[in-house]
């Protein structure tokens, strides 16, 4: 069997395996896959985005949600089957990779244990751009190592798989220039310059050319500028963190359990140890593939700035898998590393199936889902309270609510953060409330301490939006609480009319 063939075996396995433990679960803690999942029922019913509803990353990630929404229907499985198409890609991608820079023994260790930690956890195989733009980032440079220095039209299917990426997460494009100074450096490439080029400016042509047809060109400018000003601030946070602190993770454990602890955290930080790993290919002769994985990954990791967590170094972590595993094959102590790896990562497997056979299984308007019980049974109640010809308002931050809902949102918010978003996003979020005001509100009281714990770069000074807070205090009541949630519900007919005419 070629290598080519191995390869598509090993993603059509990963797909299995992703589509039968995470595909369909449901978790009610997760946030940011709402955004998406929102904004591609958004784009599925005819909204424009950008200009219809707030978005602070690349439209790619919107359309291939509403896509698959589209073909598969509105579930949840339908949702996440780009993130599931994602990490198979990354899985073969690094089986072909590791396989051309060593052997293919080498490689299915590097893509077993790979598949084994990223997607170890709950909240690990979510919809997200940012596990969209590594996965066509990484299937772009596999292209042009695969090109073997002769085919123009896959170097041009490089080009267009990178130009997805950037349209995804923006400054990914760092590492289409990436690629292509590598392209222009080595002589030996050169003449695929223009295949490159071409794939590049055809992609993003026809994004260009789509956006200002939907009329949200300067809408989509505006948008990438606010996050260009805003994002940076709030999100900064230390290379390789994690929400809380290492500390926290240690915090009342006994003496056997920290050891425990620190023993697989060792494993579960490899995405913010692998890039240092791989930057001793720069005191070894290097080949081009190589050149060409270092120049990749380390764009990617800049590309994530100022959010070097320890989630976003593992979305962009595949590169630096490959890299380290075809290093160590050329060591003495490799077959000790593959053993600890095998136990760890078939740890990790076990682990994952055994969560995936003892959850519930629910049948909602999303979809069979599964999960643990508590969460299906708030997803029950939130379903059989607030219909899809409700209107609703999630404030400030659980987007997934509008999307297991199917509620019409009044206004272009779908997650307001405070301490990110400025006063005047405030003031029309409260102005379209004030027009329209929603039937249901689900609100979650959030102390500025929890902020600044998940978003340590915030201004303090802006950490309560104190004109929607009190909109809600004077025009809603309710006592339903789920989880750290109330529902609150309208007054009446008649306080509707007198807020909107505020």
């Amino acid at each position: 069997m070629s290598l080519t063939r191995r390869a598509g075996l090993v993603f059509l396995c990963a797909f299995t395996y992703l589509g039968w433990q995470a595909a369909s679960r449901f978790v009610l803690t997760l946030n940011d896959e709402g955004i998406y999942l929102d904004g591609g029922l958004r784009v599925l019913h005819g909204q424009v985005l950008y200009k219809d509803f707030f978005a602070l990353t690349g439209p790619g990630t919107f359309v291939l949600e509403a896509a698959s929404l589209r073909i598969f229907g509105s579930t949840l499985a339908a949702g996440r089957t780009p993130v599931v198409w994602d990490i198979a890609i990354l899985a073969a991608c690094l089986f072909w990779l590791v396989a051309k820079l060593s052997n293919q023994l080498t490689a299915a260790f590097a893509s077993f244990t790979f598949l084994a930690l990223v997607t170890l956890g709950d909240t690990a195989v979510v919809a997200n751009h940012r596990w969209d733009s590594s996965a066509w980032a990484v299937l772009a440079v596999t292209l042009i190592i695969a090109a073997d220095e002769k085919s123009k039209l896959t170097t041009f299917a490089a080009g267009i798989a990178i130009s997805i990426a950037a349209w995804c997460t923006p400054p990914v494009a760092l590492a289409a220039v990436a690629l292509g100074t590598c392209l222009v450096v080595y002589r030996a490439t050169r003449h695929l310059v223009v295949a490159y080029a071409g794939g590049v400016a055809v992609t993003f042509g026809a994004g260009l050319i789509w956006i200002a047809y939907m009329g949200a060109l300067r809408s989509m400018f505006n948008s990438l500028l606010w996050s260009a000003s805003n994002y940076s601030g709030a999100n900064r946070v230390w290379y390789g963190s994690v929400t809380g602190g290492y500390a926290n993770l240690l915090h009342g454990a006994s003496g056997i359990d920290t050891a425990m602890t620190i023993g697989l955290l060792a494993f579960l930080t490899l995405p913010a140890t692998l890039p240092f790993l791989s930057a001793i290919w720069l005191w070894k002769r290097r080949s081009m593939s190589v050149v060409l994985l270092l120049a990749t990954g380390f764009a990617l990791i800049l590309s994530t700035y100022p959010r070097w967590d320890l989630n976003h170094l593992t979305w962009i972590s595949a590169p630096f898998y490959a890299l380290t595993a075809a290093l160590i094959a050329r060591t003495s102590f490799k077959k000790p590393v593959a053993v600890v790896a095998l136990i760890v990562a078939g740890s990790c497997f076990m682990v994952s199936i055994q969560q995936r056979l003892h959850e519930a299984i629910e049948v909602t308007r999303i979809g069979t889902v599964h999960g643990k019980r508590a969460d299906l049974n708030v997803l029950d109640m939130i379903q059989a309270r607030v219909k899809p010809s409700d209107t609703l308002f999630v404030f400030p931050y659980r987007p997934l609510l509008y999307f297991v809902t199917g509620a019409h949102n009044p206004t272009r918010y779908s997650f307001l953060q405070p301490g990110m978003f400025s006063e005047s996003d405030e003031a029309e979020a409260l102005s379209e409330l004030r027009t329209h005001p929603p039937r249901w509100v689900f609100y979650t009281h959030v102390p500025p301490e929890a902020y600044l714990r998940m978003w340590p770069g915030s201004d303090p000074r802006r950490l309560q939006m104190a004109g929607i807070e009190n909109f809600l205090k004077e025009n809603y009541g309710g006592t339903e609480r789920w989880a750290d949630f109330t529902l609150l519900k309208l007054a009446d007919a008649r306080n509707s009319v007198q807020t909107a005419s505020h």
